[in-house]
């Protein structure tokens, strides 16, 4: 079987986490700004990592546009957020709204913990992320301003465990491995 992973993010943890499991499991890794239609046509199975921004997976119009090519194909989608990781609803749910019903017939997803350096924020993304947790605080939820990093190898054991499982059973959706 052949394995494809792609990748669309901001800041550089879904990257990160991409280029990692490229390495560990010996699949191409291309951004999708890149990706070509025969690539997709001629994968197995796909891996897509987006981060969360705004709400919103980086990777949703990306989707839209090329949910012909997808439909079919067993996918395992990494969403990169800053939600705690023994918290992963909120990740789950930008899951669900963003990608179209078709392809999470045969997709698993997998939310992983991100990562934030204040300082490397543009200017919009600072005045977004304060504005984001000004509002949240209204509604009595907590959204940081101080940088973390949570992005580490550990946290891809269950994606490639899923990933090998493939060529061994028969795969069959779920919302989270975790």
């Amino acid at each position: 079987m052949k394995g494809l992973i792609i990748y669309k993010g901001r800041y550089g943890a879904t990257m990160e986490y991409s280029i990692w499991l490229g390495a560990t499991l010996n699949f191409p890794v291309v951004k999708a700004d890149f990706v070509k239609p025969e690539q997709l046509t001629q994968a197995d199975y796909v891996l897509i990592g987006t981060s969360v921004y705004i709400g919103r997976l980086q990777i949703a119009g990306w989707l839209k546009n090329l949910a012909p090519l997808l439909e079919g194909k067993k996918l395992i989608f990494l969403v990169v957020g800053g939600s705690a990781p023994d918290h992963p609803e909120k990740i789950l749910g930008y899951y669900e709204h963003d990608v179209p019903a078709s392809l999470r017939k045969n997709a698993v997803c997998f939310p992983l913990p991100g990562r934030l350096h204040y300082r490397q924020l543009s200017l919009k993304d600072k005045l977004l992320l304060r504005a984001g947790a000004w509002l949240s605080a209204r509604k009595g939820e907590t959204i940081s301003l101080a940088d973390y990093n949570m992005v580490s190898r550990e946290n891809l054991a269950p994606v490639i465990e899923a990933v090998r499982l493939l060529g061994t059973c028969a795969f069959t959706s779920q919302k989270s491995f975790t």
